[in-house]
Parts: structure tokens; C-alpha cells; sequence
């Protein structure tokens, strides 16, 4: 889900546990058995070790990824994993999964038509952290047809278009979140958040920001509350706050209960992370009735753009299709489907801008050439807050400090299957129904591809200009081998400033679970921008 243009308007108007043991005396006949269990083990594990590395030296093509070997079979992988990770086959509690890292089969994973987030997740996900029914599970679970305009071959024929749910919600949020979809939300957003703003600095509306600075104690109100409650605004419309003004709160006492959901933890042992689920679903499902009570969804012009109401066209659409419509998700499955929405809009933009925000102001130098930026290309320097975000796309420096806060904050496991065929990756194969798994806290701290100024820059560290060439420093650039500095030199030749670029970076950097930002290798000057 794209979100660059919430994010840079949000960047730029703020320029030994102890183990106790019984010993007990052991009998001659245990400590042979227990012996003769060490030597078959240790046999097992040493011809799994040879038997992994002659599989990876093999330069066939399609072929399972070798099974990584594991010095105790029930438990699998699970502790030597955690020393050599690369392309592999892993055992865990008796479960299979396909672990891959190498650039290779990252490049072609990310690019394979037949290959789509697996629907065991999504439902997973939809069940144990959004509380969703099982009369709207029903819906997910009866697609197999994939999040493309053509259903997968093999997938169910007697499936109805109007049922194919994956592709339904992959071409909404497409629509609302990338393009020009994204265009009126970021507006809005950008109303609510300067009037937010303005409240907290004392200014008023008709003056603006003003040119006076205004300290605020708290930096988490600006980000946490402000930043949560602008973007909610614009996606969900003003009707959710004014009923439910806590609703922010809510949120984030939600996402501290997330990891608790996440791990199953039954109810009767935790019940505070449910409690705190169900209070915000329904406080949703409160809104839905009073909303039907001023204007039902389905008697609204559908290009209209927002409605205090019902919110975004994005959220209209939701409701009247699957809720009016398709009658698959009644009030109590929208509750659980608007939350994950609702959450995950806000979550990680929020997040990024803020992890930004606080590299910038904690370095003085990197916030004064931030400001320095801005000031070039805006005039007076508050005008920003009216900006195309594409203009603030273009600026390099503002580019780079997004794209290395990605970098190093976005560690997560990405997931695709291929439900209905084995398909090829690389070197390897993925075996039907299998879940692929990539994990990107690797592949972004991959010290052999990276750029880190030969240990000046770690990649466990914030380095704002990671991202930046320098036309003439062959040091310059993400990576070690100088791809976005050859790139830019075909490219701008007659040009001598730094630029943003993420040349180079296929397979290394997968900032949204695999799709990517646009990479600006064209230096600008300011008239190209005013």
C-alpha cells in the first residue's frame, strides 16, 4: 500500500534468564540408550549437513530448495536457522517452509504473475487479530481465483465474478491508495492535520502556521494522536470522530494488544487484548447504524470523492459491495474488515513518518540541509503545505531519508503462494499450494550488496544519505558495486548534484512487501520545480 504522499507531507511541515535443574543419578541402562540416541542423532545431523551443502552447490534449475539440516528432527530448524540464513527448506514442528533469500530468486518472486498472498493468511490474519466471523470467512474461503483481473488457471470455474473477493479488494485499495486514487485522501488529510496543528500551536485558521515556532513537550501528540486522527479523517470521514472521539486512543491500545492476538493466546487466559478488539468494532458497528440514519450508502453518487459521513469513496464502495450488495459480510465481519483497515492505513504510514521525523530531529546538521531543501523549492517556506506531493517526491534529500527509514524499520515476513502449479524461481522450484517466505530484516541489512563506506555507515544504523549519488564519488549510492552511480552517469551526464536513486537494489530492498518507490535518478534544478 502506497502511502508516499501522506508520509512526506507528514516529513516535511516538520522539516541471563536462570535455568534450574533437578539432577537425578542415571542408571547403566539409560545412559546407553541415551547414548546410542546421540550417535544416531549426530549421524542424521551430519548427513543432513552434507547432504544441504551438495544440494546448494548444484547448478540444475528447478529444484526443491534443499532442506536445512536440524540437529534435533522434531524441532526442526528452528535454532540453527537463526545462524546461516539463506535460500532454503526448513522443518518446523512438522511443518514445511520455503525460505528464500538469495537476489536471484527474490528478482523473480517478486515479479512471477502466478504468485499472490496466500489466502490461508489473509484468513488467518482476518480470524485471529480482526475477530472476523466465520459467515465472512466464508467468502475468502471460497476464493482461489487470485488478486489479478484473469481468474488463476485452475482456480474454481463456477466461482462468480462478483465473488472473486481477493481481486475485488486488490483493485480497491489499488485505486485508493496509488495514482491518482491517492490524490484526494492525501488532500484531506493534509486539511485536517494543518488545522490539528494549528490548534495545538494557538494559531488561527485564517492567519496559517505562522512563522513563530510554538514547542510542544509531547513529540509522540504530534505523530500518535494528530498524524492518526487527520488520516483517519480523510479515509473514514467526520462522523467516526464525533461519535467516537477516543477512537485514536483506542487504536494504539489495540496495537499494543496485537502481539497477544497474534499468538493465540485463548480469551479465558487473556481476555484484556479482546476486550479492547471488541470495544473498537463496536464502536463501528455504532457508527454504521447511525450512518444509515443520515444517508444510506447505496442513494450516494459513487464518484463522489468523500462524505463526512461514510468517508472515503474507497470505504463507500466497501460497504455498498460487500455489505448492500454481495450480502457476504454482514455488520459484525465489516466491523472486523473496517478495523483492519482502519489500522492498517494509519499504522504504517504513521509509523515511517514518525521513525523519520525522530532521525531528523536528534541529527541538528541533517534538519537544517532538510529545511535547507525545502526552503529551495517553496517560498515562503510554509507554502509546502499546499504542495503537489510529487513535488516533494523529487527532492533527494527528502526521498533519502524516507527511503533508509524504510530500510531499516521494515522488518517483516513477506508471503506468497502458488495454489494451483509448481512454478519456477531462480534455481528453485515452489512446490504447489507452498508458502514462499522472504524475510526483508535480511535482505535490508545484506552487508555483501549494501552500501555501508566500508563500515563508516552500518547497516544496523540510520545513515541519511545511503540513497543519495554523488555524480564523480564512485562511494556514493546504495550499493557496494556502483549500479546507481553507472546508471546516473549514462543518465545525467551534464549534471553535477546528488540525486536520489535505487539502482541496483532488486532484490535487496523490498520497502512495501514487495512493491517498491520510484527511483529518481534525474537531478533537478529549482526552476524545474517552481
Amino acid at each position: 500500500m502506497a502511502v508516499t504522499g501522506v508520509f512526506f507531507y507528514l516529513i516535511a511541515i516538520f522539516g541471563t534468564g536462570k535455568l534450574l535443574l533437578n539432577y537425578a543419578p542415571i542408571s547403566k541402562p539409560s545412559l546407553a540408550w541415551m547414548t546410542a540416541v546421540g550417535v544416531v542423532t549426530s549421524l542424521n545431523y551430519a548427513w543432513a549437513v552434507a547432504s544441504y551443502h551438495y544440494k546448494r552447490r548444484r547448478s540444475s534449475k528447478e529444484e526443491l530448495p534443499p532442506v536445512y539440516p536440524a540437529p534435533v528432527p522434531f524441532l526442526g530448524s528452528a535454532v540453527s536457522l537463526a545462524w546461516d540464513f539463506t535460500s532454503t527448506r526448513i522443518s518446523l514442528f512438522g511443518s514445511e517452509m520455503y525460505i528464500f533469500q538469495d537476489r536471484e530468486t527474490i528478482e523473480k518472486l517478486m515479479k512471477h504473475p502466478s504468485l499472490a498472498s496466500p489466502m490461508s493468511i489473509i484468513i488467518m490474519t482476518l480470524r485471529f487479530l480482526f475477530g472476523m466471523n466465520e459467515a465472512g470467512l466464508a467468502a475468502y474461503r471460497a476464493d482461489d481465483s487470485g488478486p489479478l483481473a484473469k481468474p488463476s488457471p485452475g482456480s474454481n470455474p463456477a466461482l462468480a465474478p462478483e465473488n472473486r473477493i481477493d481481486y475485488l479488494l486488490h483493485q480497491s485499495f489499488n485505486r485508493a491508495f496509488t495514482g491518482p486514487g491517492l490524490a484526494p485522501t492525501t488532500q484531506r488529510f493534509r486539511e485536517a492535520f494543518s488545522f490539528r496543528i494549528q490548534g495545538l500551536t494557538g494559531h488561527n485558521e485564517c492567519v496559517g502556521i505562522g512563522s513563530q515556532w510554538t514547542h510542544l513537550r509531547d513529540f509522540f501528540e504530534v505523530f500518535g494522536k494528530v498524524a492518526i486522527g487527520s488520516l483517519t479523517q480523510a479515509v473514514y470521514g467526520n462522523l467516526l470522530l464525533e461519535l467516537h472521539p477516543d477512537i485514536v486512543d483506542n487504536l494504539w491500545d489495540y496495537d499494543d494488544a496485537l502481539p497477544w492476538l497474534a499468538r493465540g493466546v485463548p480469551r479465558i487466559l487473556m481476555p484484556g487484548p479482546y476486550r479492547t478488539r471488541e470495544a473498537l468494532r463496536s464502536k463501528l458497528k455504532n457508527w454504521y447504524v447511525r450512518a444509515r440514519q443520515d444517508c444510506s450508502v447505496s442513494n450516494m453518487d459513487p464518484d463522489r470523492d468523500w462524505d463526512p459521513v461514510w468517508g472515503s469513496k474507497l470505504v463507500r464502495y466497501l460497504h455498498q459491495t460487500l455489505h448492500d450488495e454481495h450480502g457476504t459480510h454482514d455488520d459484525d465481519a465489516m466491523s472486523s474488515h473496517d478495523l483492519a483497515l482502519l489500522w492498517a492505513s494509519n499504522f504504517n504510514a504513521v509509523s515511517a513518518a514518525t521513525l523519520a521525523a525522530f532521525h531528523v530531529f536528534r541529527d541538528p546538521s541533517l534538519l537544517a540541509r532538510l529545511r535547507e531543501e525545502l526552503a529551495m523549492h517553496f517560498d515562503p517556506p510554509s507554502s509546502f503545505e499546499h504542495a503537489n506531493p510529487k513535488l516533494l517526491l523529487k527532492l533527494p534529500l527528502l526521498s533519502a531519508v524516507y527511503a533508509e527509514t524504510l530500510r531499516l524499520y521494515v522488518h517483516v515476513f513477506f508471503m506468497s503462494s502458488a495454489p494451483h502449479q509448481d512454478i519456477t524461481v531462480g534455481k528453485w522450484r515452489l512446490p504447489r499450494g507452498a508458502n514462499a517466505v522472504v524475510s526483508t530484516g535480511i535482505t535490508h541489512t545484506d552487508n555483501t550488496h549494501w552500501n555501508d563506506q566500508g563500515g563508516l555507515a552500518p547497516l544496523s544504523e540510520f545513515w541519511a544519505d545511503r540513497f543519495i549519488v554523488r555524480p564523480g564519488d564512485v562511494r556514493s549510492g546504495p550499493t557496494k558495486y556502483g549500479k546507481a552511480q553507472a546508471a546516473g552517469a549514462r543518465v545525467e551526464e551534464a549534471f553535477d548534484k546528488p540525486y536520489f536513486s535505487t539502482e541496483g537494489l532488486e532484490g535487496v530492498w523490498i520497502p512495501y512487501g514487495g512493491e517498491s518507490i520510484k527511483s529518481s535518478t534525474s537531478p533537478h534544478t529549482e526552476d524545474d520545480e517552481r
